[in-house]
């Protein structure tokens, strides 16, 4: 948006009529042609006298112009031209509606002099004009910048990529944006930018970790990894490159490919983390993992040995320990998490959330899926501290 030099009103940047006072916008070139006399222009025989001009005629009736503030006198056009929004009738081709320059004051003729009592305006150099960038190009260029930002934040939630930050920018740049601070704006969303390609390529990075062990467990298992190790290299190309998206693309291939050769391994490195957060959350609660936890370096031992047997030996029986001391604990914590509840309650804190979380954890302890119902339990203690 801008605002119209005639009457002030706030006008699109595209448009070209003022819904205000009927101002037309024009372009730098198109004002130039405006004011250029046509073929069939004839040469007048004398100059007309300066109280008959018809271009101060035309500038007699228009409204005074507000002097521009600071942050408009560059203008989103260069010239803009008044006029009626009916079509002026044909017969007078010489009258021709007045054409300003933004930041200029009216064209006088040349034999018209200035009352005693009005001031001198000097009109702006070219130069100084189409010198500075306009609000306009800046205006373009946060909304591309923006543009480029959204097939990121969509990469980045696909691939579980944090964008707490970055999005918290984005909603700094448009909040500058809406008070037309545009080089505030734009220097919010590069630092958007930046900071989400740095965890993305992070993120990738970790990936690419982990597609390198599947590649030496393939080949230790006698797979065929050619394909697969092509697709490595496009991967560090495209990182190379920034092209984030494509990158991911073919790690899934890597990934497709592998998944014959190394399945299994992956399946128990899988069961492998899933038993160490579940043990994570019950020291958390102080929950007796003494046990569980030797199985669990003995199961990591057996899986880099390749004893996929062994691996799923030591993973069930770290399990069952766990599910046998869990559900006494936690019985206690949703007592606890029920009184605290009640006082919440009783000093006018809207439990709303936490009564959600609750019955959350209770339905997978109802389920038998403990370590679902741990992770509950810590969300609801966290929200509890927030509140008080």
């Amino acid at each position: 948006m801008f605002q119209c030099p005639a009457c002030n009103t706030l006008v699109d940047v595209n448009a070209k009529v003022c819904p205000g006072c009927g101002a037309l916008f024009v372009e730098p070139e198109e004002a130039e042609a405006a004011m250029l006399p046509t073929k069939h222009e004839a040469p007048s025989a004398a100059p007309a006298a300066p109280a008959e001009a018809p271009s101060q005629k035309a500038e007699a009736k228009l409204p005074p112009r507000p002097e521009p503030k600071a942050d408009e006198k560059k203008g989103l056009f260069g010239m803009f031209r008044l006029g009626k929004k009916e079509a002026e009738p044909p017969s007078k081709p010489a009258a021709k509606p007045g054409i300003r320059e933004v930041g200029k004051p009216p064209a006088a003729a040349p034999s018209a002099k200035k009352p005693s009592g009005e001031p001198q305006v000097m009109a702006a150099p070219a130069k100084e004009l189409a010198g500075a960038p306009p609000s306009k190009d800046k205006g373009r260029e946060l909304a591309r910048m923006v543009a480029e930002m959204k097939p990121l934040l969509t990469l980045s939630r696909e691939k579980d990529v944090d964008i707490g930050e970055s999005k918290q920018l984005i909603d700094e740049a448009a909040a500058a944006g809406r008070e037309r601070q545009l080089d505030k704006a734009i220097d919010l969303v590069q630092r958007s930018k930046s900071t989400l390609t740095v965890k993305i390529d992070t993120s990738l990075g970790q990936e690419m970790s982990k597609i390198n062990d599947e590649l030496n467990v393939a080949r230790e298992f006698g797979g065929d990894v050619s394909r697969a190790a092509t697709y490595m290299q496009e991967v560090a190309r495209a990182r190379n490159a920034g092209d984030f998206e494509a990158a991911y693309v073919y790690i899934d291939k890597i990934k497709n490919e592998l998944q014959p050769i190394t399945g299994r391994y992956n399946d128990y490195r899988a069961r492998l983390a899933s038993l160490k957060d579940m043990i994570a959350d019950c020291e958390y609660f102080i929950v007796d993992t003494k046990e569980a936890r030797s199985q669990l370096v003995e199961a990591t031992k057996a899986l880099d040995g390749r004893d996929f047997d062994r691996t799923d030996s030591l993973l069930k029986a770290a399990t069952e320990r766990l599910n046998k001391v869990i559900p006494a604990r936690m019985n206690e914590e949703l007592q606890k998490a029920k009184d605290a509840l009640i006082n919440a309650k009783a000093s006018n804190v809207n439990i709303t959330p936490m009564i959600t979380v609750l019955k959350s954890a209770t339905n997978y302890m109802k389920s038998g899926d403990f370590g679902q119902a741990l992770k509950e339990m810590r969300e609801f203690r966290d929200i509890m501290k927030k509140v008080g």
